[in-house]
């Protein structure tokens, strides 16, 4: 196999999660989900998820500097999170995923996994990805464009209107 990692990256909601767990169960390769570190850290210091990630800019380093570091290191893994495919950039064995969603369709997904109204998901969506990518240029001098930069990316899905099975051929036939 050319690759023994994958990276998936993608806006909230793309279906990044959805991807992993598949993956993992296909593969029955280790994962890590950086959004997962997040939300426990939130749920133990009694943040809200904007909040955890906010208010420490140290945990999101140390987040981001793992990821790394196990993609350096030898074995299989599959990583979600932003900043997964960029810490991966030079790494030949590594399938660098993209994960696109139109924007209506991602409010009606966070709508649905947080029970709560569309306008109201749609504003949680806005202002958490906005406030992630202030931060983000902050702490790693790295604008938001370069985030989502299909150039930096080995394979670009767009899950609008595909099923998560279709979505999980399309990867496994890339790392064929």
């Amino acid at each position: 196999m050319k690759y023994d990692k994958i990276t998936i990256s993608g806006k909230i909601c793309a279906g990044k999660t959805t991807l992993l767990k598949s993956l993992e169960k296909k593969l029955k390769w280790p994962a890590f989900m950086t959004g997962q570190l997040f939300r426990d850290y939130a749920k133990k210091e009694g943040f809200n998820l904007e909040g955890a990630e906010e208010q420490n800019d140290k945990l999101t380093k140390a987040v981001d500097y793992k990821v790394r570091d196990m993609l350096h290191s030898p074995g299989n893994l599959i990583v979600d999170g932003w900043m997964s495919g960029l810490m991966a950039n030079k790494l030949p064995n590594v399938l660098k995923i993209f994960l696109v969603c139109k924007d209506d369709i991602r409010y009606k997904r966070f709508a649905k996994r947080e029970k709560m109204l569309y306008k109201q998901a749609k504003t949680r969506v806005e202002d958490r990805q906005s406030s992630w990518f202030v931060k983000i240029r902050k702490i790693h001098k790295i604008r938001s464009s370069n985030l989502i930069n299909q150039k930096n990316y080995n394979l670009i899905i767009d899950t609008s209107y595909i099923t998560p099975q279709a979505v999980l051929k399309q990867v496994l036939e890339k790392l064929k």
